[in-house]
């Protein structure tokens, strides 16, 4: 790709600002083009998790090498719970870092508001209330595309320590899982969803209970929120020399939904691929195509087997090392590789059954 002096990025997410980021300290001239009127106002001031597995490296060595000060609420976790129906589980403990805690909205010590301060400092210009056709920028960082998952989830006050727990039920979230993280006496509860979206509060009603179940606590001051994500593999991420970033290029862990971390690495190897003439699609498939792929294989074979995989999973994070179980989780072996050809058909065959838009036709 030929170097430009001008470039314009399409959605202030991470993946937006991050590739801004390096640009402008590249150089380059940077306009990003927002649709909201502020960053992060697809989230309602919610905790979130950024895994620390899939990679080897820290997540918070990577976001250094790509020149973001982590000067948001990024607290590291080494233990959490997971449990199941039946209350079955137990402690996960690790001595590495599992997850980073953070905060997302258009709120103080939020990501989206430490990377869009990060962005200007540099001197990147933000336009908000800007919506942009694709074929209107250099790289698309527009978020997902129409949802084939759903989470419908709780914020509140509570007399819980600061805690992570995850809970595995298809009668709280089918296919999917519940989580609830819990911070300096604030805490999000959801439960994530692959199916059934018409039921969404019915499956976070059976969420809290569950976990209060396991250890009641106090709910104060509660607002509701919905999300959404699409989860759709791509080969190819590069459209008539447009470079796709993050979740507009599908690049989300299919199994659990993370997706932060792909998000600022795909837009950091975007801006890198501009700066360096690389090729974009070899960059990120050398950084994570892999784990992209595999997560796939993952959610496939999480699904057909059921508890006997809610069991697996606990089992493995619960009685060794957990970090090590969730990297071998994410490589690829024969298994992953055999199931992956029928997992995508699945997967396009779920998209047809929702009436959804497929990405992979898109890029």
């Amino acid at each position: 790709m030929n170097k430009k002096k001008e470039i314009r990025i399409i959605g202030a997410g991470p993946a937006g600002l991050c590739a801004a980021i390096h640009l402008a300290h590249a150089g380059y001239g940077v306009t990003v083009f927002e649709r909201n009127r502020d960053v992060g106002m697809r989230f309602s001031g919610d905790f979130q998790g950024i895994e620390n597995w899939s990679i080897s490296e820290d997540f918070l060595s990577s976001i250094q090498r790509m020149s973001i000060r982590p000067d948001f609420l990024c607290q590291p976790y080494k233990q959490g719970e997971f449990f199941m129906q039946g209350n079955f589980g137990g402690t996960v403990k690790s001595d590495k870092p599992l997850f980073y805690l953070t905060l997302r909205g258009p709120l103080k010590g939020s990501l989206d508001r430490s990377l869009k301060k990060q962005a200007e400092d540099a001197g990147v210009h933000i336009l908000f209330n800007q919506r942009m056709n694709p074929d209107q920028g250099e790289i698309i960082a527009t978020g997902p595309g129409r949802p084939n998952t759903l989470a419908s989830g709780v914020l509140f006050k509570t007399d819980l320590h600061d805690t992570i727990m995850a809970y595995l039920d298809n009668r709280a979230a089918p296919w999917g899982y519940a989580y609830l993280l819990a911070r300096q006496g604030q805490a999000t509860l959801a439960s994530v969803y692959f199916k059934d979206f018409k039921n969404g509060f019915n499956h976070l009603d059976h969420s809290i209970r569950a976990f209060q179940n396991i250890r009641p606590f106090s709910m104060e001051e509660t607002r509701r929120f919905t999300g959404y994500g699409s989860y759709f593999p791509t080969r190819n991420a590069v459209h008539h020399h447009r470079l796709y970033a993050g979740e507009a290029a599908g690049f989300q862990d299919f199994l659990f939904g993370f997706g932060i971390r792909y998000a600022l690495t795909s837009g950091y190897l975007a801006a890198r691929s501009i700066i360096e003439g690389s090729d974009y699609n070899a960059l990120w498939k050398e950084a994570f195509g892999r784990q992209i792929y595999t997560s796939l294989s993952n959610r496939y074979l999480f699904q057909r087997f059921g508890a006997m995989a809610h069991r697996f999973v606990i089992w493995g994070t619960t009685r060794g090392d957990p970090w090590r179980f969730m990297n071998r989780l994410y490589q690829s072996s024969w298994s992953r590789r055999a199931a992956y050809l029928p997992a995508e058909r699945w997967l396009k065959r779920s998209a047809r059954n929702h009436g959804l838009k497929k990405t992979w036709e898109i890029i």
